[in-house]
């Protein structure tokens, strides 16, 4: 775990034990081997060659006992048990927790460990069984399809509605930035909202939607999120944009596994029946 993340500390995190226990082990084992695995600096934890090699021969043989459970629970024909399911916090919250909860209602012997990130969890390593992602490609080693594009639109606070009465109010309004590198948006909303500035930077997609309540500015905001918040409107002229693809995706030593079958049939409904709010075909103009 040290040769994975190159400090004590996240090994330790990872594996819930604390950082002395961590570096006590490594000692040990450097003591038994008669040979240094870690060069140590401020920097972090750096393989020595020897620990590269070790490194490598175990990746290989987790890579082999991960295919060997997978193929053993991929012939599993019950309906019972537990499913990993990852995907962002922002798509758990609204659109997809009302499909996990009546999934649970007709399969009360399944559960499921909801994972809310960001991160990119290895399927083939056993860390998610079932990962809703928002991206253009998905892996090749993942089988899975995709559900809907994702479109953004521009909020305001609906606090502020009033305001759009008053000429060139809008106008002088900023846009809430995300970093650096990315202050202000291209593509189609920039071309019909030219005008405003950036101010602020948040990189999360659910501080800027809190943001924007409060009245730090104009949020770009996925339409399934924002269209749904009663304390955000669109601003005219109401354009959205498809920016993201979103995909159901699985290991395929997985696909005869039947709650994992039950579950990506089930959730592949829920989210197509939602198609028309995921690419902000339902929203209404209504101060």
């Amino acid at each position: 775990m040290v040769c994975r993340t190159g400090s004590i500390r996240s090994a330790a995190k990872q594996l819930d034990v604390n950082h002395t226990t961590v570096s006590r082990r490594i000692n040990k084992f450097e003591a038994s081997l008669g040979q240094r695995l870690f060069e140590r600096s401020a920097k972090g934890y750096v393989c020595t060659v020897f620990a590269d090699e070790i490194f490598k021969e175990a990746l290989h043989l987790e890579e082999r006992l991960n295919s060997v459970s997978r193929k053993l629970d991929g012939k599993n024909d019950t309906l019972v048990g537990e499913i990993r399911v990852t995907m962002p916090d922002i798509l758990a919250q609204d659109l997809l927790m009302p499909g996990f909860a009546e999934f649970c209602r007709l399969y009360p012997q399944i559960q499921l460990e909801i994972i809310d990130s960001t991160k990119t969890f290895n399927l083939a390593n056993r860390e998610a069984d079932v990962a809703f992602r928002i991206c253009d490609v998905p892996p090749d080693y993942l089988i899975g399809r995709k559900l809907a594009v994702i479109h953004r639109a521009c909020y305001l606070s609906r606090e502020l509605a009033p305001m759009l009465e008053q000429q060139g109010w809008l106008e002088k309004q900023n846009w809430i930035g995300w970093t650096d590198k990315m202050r202000k948006p291209i593509g189609k909303i920039a071309r019909e909202y030219p005008r405003f500035v950036s101010k602020h930077k948040i990189a999360s997609m659910m501080l800027q939607a809190h943001a924007c309540k409060n009245g730090l500015g104009i949020a770009i905001l996925p339409c399934f999120f924002g269209d749904l918040d009663q304390n955000l409107i669109r601003i005219s002229p109401y354009t959205s944009e498809g920016k993201y693809k979103l995909w159901i995706l699985s290991h395929p030593d997985m696909r005869k596994n039947a709650k994992l079958n039950k579950f990506v049939k089930f959730m592949t409904q829920h989210i197509l029946s939602q198609r028309a709010l995921i690419e902000g075909e339902e929203y209404s103009v209504s101060l």
